[in-house]
């Protein structure tokens, strides 16, 4: 499994969110459905920005 995590971006502040799976396309996936639920609570407009991953060497 690997985390792969974005940074949201709002006019009162940035987040950073770890999303834990095995592809890219789960995490764009998972990030895009935040980013939407994000945006109807505050009403803010959000940025979304990929900044990395991190892998892990669990056997």
């Amino acid at each position: 499994m690997k985390q792969y995590i974005f940074l949201l971006k709002c006019p009162v502040g940035s987040k950073e969110i770890k999303i834990e799976t095995d592809g890219m396309l789960d995490a764009l996936t998972q990030a895009k459905e935040y980013l939407k639920k994000t945006t109807m609570e505050t009403s803010y407009k959000v940025d979304i920005q990929y900044k990395g991953t991190v892998y892990s060497n669990q056997v």
